[in-house]
């Protein structure tokens, strides 16, 4: 049976990274076997994610492959940057020491993954694969908005604020779920993380923590619909550093 994993990865070891994993074929038995906000040790969840048998789509929102001539983030930025959403520059993070994703890339590849989307894309269902994902891209498209969700804390945002865009991207989550895999509502974890009670009370590292979680969410879900419609999604970028993201 095919495992979908999305992960939030914080940038360093120290901070909770979002987790989720789906398992199943079909949109009927497709079911959540995880999902919460924890810190992750890379051999560990390396360890994980490789002792799942069959199947496998990581989708990991962090850089997997670098090297100096990376420009997926500039691309990504030209396209979407009229929804306002660009990444952060992978080669700023890399300058700063924050290299998760590609440790976890590497990790991943040890334990014979690969970390490029090309079979995947081509319509390969049967490998082990980890790929890199950008949540706002996901949420413009899958989400059809005209601008992307500002959930993330920032100068000048209140909580109340934040709280209230938290709900909007629980209702856009819950309606995407209903039209692609309806029997995830029917798991208890995925309940809470959508219910708007959780949004309205979560404040300070509970509202980071919900954060986490659904980017968690939106990251194995890309996951599930990458494999069911490759055709959907396309690589921005090259080998040397690469994002998925749907079609418009």
């Amino acid at each position: 049976m095919p495992t979908f994993i999305g992960l939030d990865l914080a940038w360093t070891g120290r901070n909770e990274s979002g987790i989720c994993w789906l398992k199943g074929v079909s949109p009927s038995d497709l079911r959540c076997t995880r999902l919460d906000a924890a810190v992750l040790d890379t051999k560990r969840i390396a360890d994980e994610i490789a002792a799942t048998q069959g199947p496998v789509i990581v989708a990991i929102d962090a850089p997997l492959l670098y090297t100096p001539e990376r420009w997926a983030e500039r691309e990504v930025a030209r396209r979407f940057g009229r929804y306002k959403a660009a990444p952060h520059q992978a080669h700023a993070a890399v300058a700063k020491g924050y290299t998760a994703g590609i440790d976890l890339g590497e990790a991943l590849e040890a334990r014979g993954f690969t970390c490029t989307p090309v079979a995947l894309l081509s319509g390969e269902r049967d490998g082990r694969t980890a790929v890199e994902v950008y949540p706002h891209t996901i949420h413009v498209r899958l989400f059809e908005l005209t601008e992307r969700l500002p959930y993330k804390q920032k100068r000048g945002r209140s909580v109340l604020f934040r709280q209230e865009v938290m709900q909007e991207y629980q209702a856009h989550l819950r309606r995407l779920i209903e039209r692609e895999a309806r029997g995830l509502l029917n798991h208890s974890s995925v309940q809470r993380a959508l219910a708007p009670d959780a949004a309205a009370s979560a404040k300070g590292a509970s509202l980071k923590r919900l954060e986490d979680t659904l980017d968690g969410l939106t990251c194995a879900l890309a996951a599930w619909l990458l494999r069911r419609e490759p055709k959907r999604w396309e690589m921005i970028g090259d080998l040397n550093g690469y994002i998925i993201a749907p079609r418009a």
